[in-house]
């Protein structure tokens, strides 16, 4: 068999192709709300949370539990089990993906005229619900590639899956919009079919090309375990995660009603409250989940490599693999926090002209470091095959955030800022639990003397910045300008540092380009 990717260069290619789809979806979105306009964008973004909320349910835990089973089954050398196992797969998520998008689209009068109140976003929801049953079948094939360590699949499929959906979703936006604002914003959804169909080809054609594939007449060695049965080892793993991912969207759809009105209670007005909120969850909240692009790209990688070592009952190889995990999300997470918490003010006000939504960042900056440690946590108790753990600790997790945030930012010293601590708070409590169980589920110590250090070379790196930043407002210079060259600075900083603690060398280098 060819050697696999290191966990660590396949996170990091998953990072680069997580960045550009990013940026992709952010970029189109500025021209197609100047063509769709505010009445336009609310009914796209309408169909939109029906679609995410279902394929979540739907598809989440998918690429999890192949990429376990697997992982688990080409360790153990049984190759004809692994191919049965994408076969069950795709037949299962080809029947549920046409019935859910069947059910979606038998149901798109009844969501548009009594839940969402308007008729004309049918027409939204009946062009996106296809992307349903594609995006299902682009999960197994995801999955599988995973299994094997291998994701440039899935970077690769992800980056043309969004060029086709953000140039389809322009194009069918401006052909349509002389025929009214429904069929242009149900044009824009259809940009989901067109990027599904092409990311789905391009998996097919990974999927014809792959190693493992080349050789048909190659003796393939089976388990004995019926279809069946696979089946339901995936569902039973699939499911914990799925539920897990509808968790974070309800909490953040009561953050919506619950932080506003506790605003109120302390007698905010209606738009200081709306306000408020805006800055917390549209300003702040969106910089806190740049990191996670890196962090969540790490922990796909691990999934499957933590199953692996599991597989080979090498205990050694299992406490690599997770410390050097953790220790990468920490790389990223530890600076993003120290620097979002120490330019807080300066960032919002050259991002959003709005430096005030610096007050919700600054306690919001310590997110990133307990949500890499959630996903990354999360990662390995799935990887050890319990992601219904996971899936508890997630749902203690959204229950102290609601209370939190309920009780938080009633306090009026606090106000918006409680919110952010709830968060933070809540996301503490849960990555512990998560921590906790994953060591005495697989008896693995945690580097903690590394985070340490880590910790401390983040401190000087904000320190830093911070004196930097300071020295370049008092000499006069421009404060976009300040803030832009204090984070050039504290790059470097932090980079040196690393490099003089030992903590990102030659070997660390290799590893991350090791095929």
């Amino acid at each position: 068999m060819d050697k696999r990717q290191s966990f660590l260069r396949g996170a990091v290619v998953l990072s680069a192709a997580g960045a550009l789809s990013k940026i992709l979806g952010a970029v189109y979105r500025i021209p197609l709300a100047r063509l769709l306009g505010g009445e336009g964008m609310g009914l796209y973004q309408m169909a939109y949370p029906i679609y995410t909320t279902i394929l979540a349910l739907a598809t989440a835990g998918v690429p999890v539990a192949i990429s376990v089973l697997v992982s688990r089954k080409e360790t153990a050398g049984l190759t004809g089990d692994s191919r049965k196992i994408f076969k069950v797969s795709l037949v299962i998520l080809f029947i549920f993906g046409l019935l859910l998008t069947l059910l979606v689209m038998q149901s798109a009068g009844f969501i548009a005229e009594n839940i969402l109140k308007d008729p004309r976003a049918y027409y939204p929801i009946i062009a996106v619900a296809p992307a349903i049953f594609l995006s299902g079948l682009m999960s197994v094939f995801r999955g599988y590639f995973q299994g094997y360590q291998s994701m440039v699949p899935t970077a690769v499929s992800q980056v043309i899956e969004q060029l086709f959906r953000v140039t389809a979703v322009l194009l069918l936006a401006f052909y349509l919009f002389p025929r009214g604002l429904a069929y242009s914003a149900a044009g824009a959804t259809f940009g989901a079919v067109v990027g599904g169909v092409a990311g789905l080809l391009v998996l097919m054609v990974f999927y014809l090309r792959f190693p493992s594939h080349q050789n048909p007449s190659a003796n393939l060695i089976y388990s004995g375990t019926s279809s069946a049965q696979l089946a339901r080892e995936m569902v039973a793993l699939a499911i914990p995660v799925s539920f897990g991912a509808v968790v974070l969207p309800l909490v953040q759809m009561l953050d919506a009603v619950i932080v506003p009105g506790r605003l109120m209670a302390i007698h905010y007005t209606t738009s200081q409250a709306t306000a408020l909120y805006g800055q917390l969850s549209g300003m702040a909240a969106v910089l806190i989940s740049l990191p996670t692009i890196f962090t969540i790209a790490i922990a796909t990688s691990l999934v499957p490599a933590v199953s692996e070592a599991l597989a080979r009952q090498d205990k050694e190889l299992l406490t690599d693999r997770i410390n050097y995990g953790i220790r990468a999300g920490m790389l990223i997470s530890l600076p993003c926090a120290a620097g979002l918490f120490t330019l807080a003010f300066p960032i919002c006000d050259l991002l959003y002209a709005t430096p005030e939504a610096g007050i919700p960042l600054e306690p919001l900056a310590f997110s990133c470091i307990v949500l890499a440690a959630f996903q990354l946590s999360s990662a390995g108790l799935q990887g050890i095959g319990r992601p219904e753990i996971a899936m508890r600790n997630l749902v203690i997790t959204g229950i102290l955030k609601v209370i939190m945030n309920y009780t938080l930012t009633s306090v009026p010293h606090l106000n918006i800022q409680g919110a952010a601590i709830g968060t933070v708070c809540a996301f503490l409590v849960g990555s512990l639990l998560n921590l906790i169980c994953l060591q005495k589920f697989t008896g693995i110590h945690y580097e903690i003397k590394r985070l340490v250090k880590l910790s401390f070379i983040t401190l000087i790196m904000g320190i830093g910045v911070k004196f930097i930043f300071a020295a370049l407002v008092g000499a006069d210079i421009n404060s976009h300008i300040s803030t832009l060259l204090a984070i050039i600075a504290g790059v470097g900083i932090y980079g040196i540092l690393l490099l003089l603690f030992k903590e990102f060398d030659i070997k660390m280098i290799k590893r991350m380009s090791k095929v």
